[in-house]
């Protein structure tokens, strides 16, 4: 077999495993020599995060990655509309994308750690961002990186996944809690520009050029804020449910309004209004069962 022959068969391994949700040949080979005591470990830990791994009895493993490139696929029809009567549903197609490409991500930042043999990744970073391809579709991007880490004494079925600092994670640990993983999600709703409520604002019935000149809330707007928000939430809930966490910290949330067009409904009739994203991302954690917490010792200043 010639070498191109046999690069060309490597590729071809890579992007099964990618097409599973694995990782690429060669970070796996590189990960297992790192395991194996091969080359120096890196890490974006600065030097006061480096000295309070060792007081913690946390030896850095490396830096360890998760990314993924998503294509969007297209939003089906929103179905029929009742004459003047609001619009307000998830876009599900685009939120299953934002999730999907977020969820793969983490998961290959767990399995480049689990390659190293680490018990935790902390100081995790998410970045995301999108682009529109040649075929006129939306790639989204997804990139998690952190510090594997190895806990004295800890044994952990999969690589715990936090947000938290070296610092954070060290009060989190003194304070009788320990993380259980990071939880998020991403949810997307629309609402069209209707006119039900700002024709007729105030019950006065004003007419199109008067709208303007008149200050009132539009509440399919604010609507679909909340409405992205509490679907959220509630995965967000229940994610943590699952973990057996007694709560999420160091929560993050983001969102963005901005106008879009909806087409494909009764008619290929066209829809203008607002898209709202709502993102919602942090770490469960849980109260250990031989957690104690040392109460404050009081110090007297001696000076005057």
């Amino acid at each position: 077999m010639s070498d191109g022959e046999a690069e060309a068969r490597q590729q071809e391994r890579s992007l099964a495993s990618l097409e599973r949700g694995g990782l690429p040949l060669s970070a796996e080979a590189r990960l297992g020599e790192l395991r194996a005591g091969a080359g120096a470990f890196t890490s974006d830990l600065s030097v006061g995060d480096f000295a309070l791994c060792r007081r913690l009895g946390l030896r850095p493993l490396s830096q360890v990655m998760g990314s993924s490139i998503y294509q969007m696929g297209y939003q089906g029809a929103w179905g029929p509309m009742g004459f003047g009567g609001p619009i307000l549903t998830e876009l599900d197609t685009l939120s299953q994308a934002l999730n999907e490409v977020r969820g793969r991500a983490l998961t290959r930042l767990g399995l480049e750690a689990r390659a190293v043999g680490a018990d935790a990744v902390v100081g995790v970073q998410t970045r995301a961002g999108e682009s529109e391809l040649e075929t006129g579709t939306v790639a989204l991007e997804h990139v998690a990186m952190g510090t594997a880490v190895r806990r004295e004494g800890a044994r952990a079925e999969h690589p715990i996944l936090t947000e938290l600092s070296v610092a954070e994670y060290a009060m989190l640990l003194e304070g009788g809690f320990e993380p259980l993983g990071i939880v998020a999600w991403s949810s997307v709703f629309f609402t069209s520009y209707v006119f039900g409520g700002m024709l007729g604002a105030g019950g006065l019935g004003v007419g199109t050029m008067a709208m303007g000149a008149q200050n009132f809330e539009l509440r399919e707007f604010t609507q679909a804020v909340y409405s992205a928000r509490e679907a959220v939430m509630g995965r967000i809930d229940g994610q943590a449910s699952a973990l057996g966490a007694s709560g999420v910290i160091g929560v993050r949330i983001g969102h963005s309004v901005r106008p879009h067009t909806l087409g494909g409904g009764v008619g290929m009739r066209e829809l203008r209004g607002l898209m709202v994203t709502f993102d919602v991302i942090g770490t469960a954690v849980r109260e250990r069962e031989e957690s104690f917490v040392h109460p404050p010792k009081p110090t007297i200043g001696l000076s005057g």
